[in-house]
């Protein structure tokens, strides 16, 4: 049975390129009747006027699906950065009900980067162990920025994963930079949902 199918898809493969080569054949034969029933200067008229045309046609072709990758590639760099967003946003106050930061796991699925998610990944099991107040979770928090800016283009010289996390989390002269995102129950909200 192996041999068969192996056997009928080469005769089936040979038969289609043999009636793709006739093809070729006689639109070639055809165009050249057309041609020869010219006179000499307009058949040279005509075939440098089609041969214009059909460059003019691919090059638009071209530049049509060049935009249309531009755009997709636009929109899902939009997309990718509003998922961004929303993960900040959601780790600035991780008191966010489970059903945000499980909303944040799945854009992250969907446009994080493979850097971000892992990141993601460590500061969600780091807020489960020692808490969300915790200094390693405040310092995954300005690592995962930093990956965030990677995968958006912006490596910025002399930015660190501490600077960004300032940023963001600014230190307080009283509270610790993760103290402030106000966890009543340190890994609570973080916890995954069972």
């Amino acid at each position: 049975m192996n041999i068969f199918g192996k056997t009928f898809g080469l005769l089936l493969g040979l038969a289609l390129m043999a009636a793709l080569v006739a093809g070729a054949y006689f639109a070639l034969e055809f165009i050249v009747s057309l041609f020869a029933g010219l006179d000499t200067q307009v058949a040279r008229v005509t075939a440098i006027a089609s041969v214009v045309v059909l460059l003019a046609s691919m090059i638009i072709t071209a530049g049509i699906r060049e935009a249309g990758r531009r755009s997709t590639a636009v929109q899902h760099r939009e997309q990718k950065a509003a998922t961004y967003q929303f993960f900040v946003d959601c780790w600035e106050d991780p008191t966010s009900a489970r059903e945000k930061l499980q909303a944040l796991d799945r854009l992250l699925a969907l446009y994080g980067g493979a850097a971000v998610i892992k990141s993601h990944v460590a500061l969600r099991t780091i807020a489960r162990e020692k808490g969300s107040r915790h200094p390693d979770a405040a310092s995954q928090f300005g690592k995962a920025l930093f990956e965030i800016r990677k995968d958006l283009g912006e490596y910025g010289q002399g930015i660190t994963a501490g600077d960004l996390r300032e940023l963001v989390l600014p230190r307080s002269d009283s509270v610790s930079p993760v103290a402030r995102l106000g966890d009543p129950q340190p890994g609570a909200a973080l916890a995954p949902r069972s």
